[in-house]
């Protein structure tokens, strides 16, 4: 009977011991995520008011608007959450691409569409992630609410990116 209710007690903190370690690697992965979004946001404004200045397509302009205005909205709405939930929201100063930042007309917007692509697959990839597994129920709403957004940015930008036949 000893044996018994020592394998219990063993099973129990064993179990203990898992749900601890989960909830710091969901911890980790909400905190993480929070810098990671904020940082994302901030890099699709910067790119899209450059969009909007030196893309040729107005194809390329006008997604450039959308991601200024939609990452705006999404930064704002990430930041009031964080704020409430004491997350910090600090990240690195933005730099863009100097092969970004220094190309104009149809280069840039093949680099800039190239660029959405990429930073797009991961976002989503990110948000699903958070959207499935998080432990704060505020933060998992807020990146289960963006995804189709973010999914439409992505088939958006890919639709960009083969009318200009962009390889990649």
């Amino acid at each position: 009977m000893k044996i018994m209710k020592k394998y219990v007690l063993l099973v129990i903190l064993s179990a203990v011991a898992v749900q601890l370690s989960f909830a710091q690697t969901a911890d980790t992965l909400t905190t993480s995520f929070v810098k990671n979004a904020t940082m994302g946001n901030l890099m699709e404004i910067k790119t899209g008011q450059l969009a909007v200045k030196k893309g040729q397509s107005a194809r390329v302009k006008a997604f450039g608007a959308q991601m200024v205005k939609d990452h705006s909205l999404a930064n704002a709405q990430l930041k009031k959450i964080a704020i409430k939930k004491k997350y910090s929201t600090t990240v690195a100063p933005i730099i863009i691409s100097p092969m970004l930042a220094n190309e104009s007309g149809g280069e840039f917007d093949k680099n800039y569409t190239m660029m959405m692509i990429a930073d797009h697959q991961k976002t989503v990839d990110l948000f699903e992630k958070v959207a499935n597994n998080s432990t704060d129920a505020e933060i998992k709403a807020f990146a289960a609410k963006l995804l189709p957004k973010l999914k439409q940015h992505l088939a958006t930008v890919e639709s960009i990116s083969r009318s200009l036949q962009v390889s990649k």
